[in-house]
């Protein structure tokens, strides 16, 4: 286990030895600049005739909400049934040692 002293939170931001930042950080740069390519280029798209509107991002986020919402259940099923195996199998133990 790597135990490392205290630190103030905002300093282990900037901890960059065993963080995940050096895997992502060309992925997140490419993210950051097709951000801001968007944001200068808003005016202009008008004038391209462009509409944005906000019925694809609903759609998209209803179908990403309803699959987490399986996802849990599912989840949340097999955490039930090793939760009542783990039970069956203690009390069976408890029985098995009061009658040896």
């Amino acid at each position: 286990m790597i135990v490392r002293p205290h630190q103030h939170w905002f300093l282990r931001l900037f901890d960059w030895h065993g963080s995940v930042l050096s895997r992502i950080a060309f992925r997140l740069s490419l993210n950051l600049l097709m951000s801001v390519i968007a944001i200068l280029g808003y005016p202009w798209y008008s004038t391209l005739g462009i509409h944005l509107t906000t019925a694809p991002f609903s759609l998209i986020g209803v179908s990403i909400a309803i699959f987490l919402g399986f996802r849990n259940n599912a989840s949340y099923a097999r955490f039930i049934e090793a939760r009542t195996l783990w039970g069956n199998m203690q009390h069976y133990s408890a029985l098995a040692a009061a009658l040896g």
